[in-house]
């Protein structure tokens, strides 16, 4: 009898579980291929809304895809003589702008640099998220405008689900240099992460779920960048991990930067939560990434 009631239970409680995730993977993969995506406006009053706010010459552009996705961005041209070019990469729900007002006008003072907003983000088209799957063919694009232009040694520079996209976009594209803030090795840690802060049980396991769901509603398979970083080299790597983030763990940068090839540098930025390792020593943080590029973009 004892033994048939907790039986019973057991087939409950299981079957409650199951529809729980099941319910979490729908409505979170729903959310994380068609997420709520920012306005194109700046952060907060001031912010610059264009390179001409930051005094700096820049020509707007339109470049498409290999699967016919429209992207918008600016090309904003190197103070100095050079050839060498910045692919930089926005994050997740995002646009161009914040990246603009902090990194564009140090890189611009020795390179070219290029900012464009991925497919169903910002001003571009519209397409399903992936963070990486489809993504790879803007940034495929990019590089091909920049090679139209007969610039490099061409760089990517990105930002979280920007970086994470760097890395795995890199090995099948011609460039020299990977510049990667706050990315994620597997993509089921910063959705285990947003599911634990909202208060969902069995986070771990329900974001195996969400990725699983997303991987149904866009028919592709969703990239995790640890298995594209071991096919970066001879292309450098730049992992900076910042050490208090509390959605993408700086020991997922710890991850990539053990699983790369040579060349490849780690900085760990103490105190940094996620995405403001630049804000949290400026100086320090210009000079590494400025000198990262020297090397290997020249």
């Amino acid at each position: 009898m004892i033994a048939g009631v907790a039986r019973l239970v057991g087939r409950l409680v299981g079957g409650l579980t199951g529809a729980y995730l099941v319910f979490v993977g729908a409505r979170g993969s729903r959310m994380l291929v068609q997420p709520d995506v920012r306005p194109f406006l700046p952060a907060w009053e001031g912010a610059p809304a264009s390179p001409g706010d930051l005094g700096l010459e820049f020509e707007p552009v339109r470049f498409t895809t290999d699967d016919g996705v429209t992207l918008t961005g600016w090309f904003i041209p190197a103070a100095r003589e050079t050839r060498t070019a910045v692919i930089v990469l926005h994050g997740f729900g995002g646009h161009r702008l914040p990246e603009l007002a902090a990194f564009v006008p140090w890189i611009q003072e020795r390179h070219h640099v290029l900012q464009f907003d991925f497919r169903g983000h910002g001003e571009s088209g519209a397409g399903r998220v992936t963070l990486g799957s489809h993504e790879r063919r803007d940034v495929a694009a990019a590089v091909r405008f920049l090679e139209g232009r007969g610039l490099g040694p061409i760089a990517l520079f990105g930002i979280s689900m920007g970086a994470a996209i760097a890395i795995a976009s890199a090995p099948d594209l011609p460039v020299a240099a990977v510049v990667a803030d706050a990315p994620f090795a597997e993509l089921h840690h910063p959705i285990a992460n947003r599911l634990r802060a909202s208060g969902y049980p069995l986070a771990g396991i329900a974001a195996r779920f969400v990725v699983a769901g997303a991987m149904l509603r866009t028919r592709s398979r969703l990239l995790d960048p640890i298995r594209a970083v071991g096919r970066l080299g001879p292309r450098a790597l730049l992992v900076i991990a910042p050490e208090g983030d509390e959605l993408i763990s700086w020991r997922q940068g710890e991850k990539l930067y053990a699983a790369a090839r040579e060349p490849k540098e780690l900085y760990v930025v103490p105190g940094a939560a996620h995405a403001d390792a630049y804000m949290t020593g400026p100086e320090a943080y210009r000079a590494r990434v400025l000198a990262f590029l020297e090397r290997h973009l020249g």
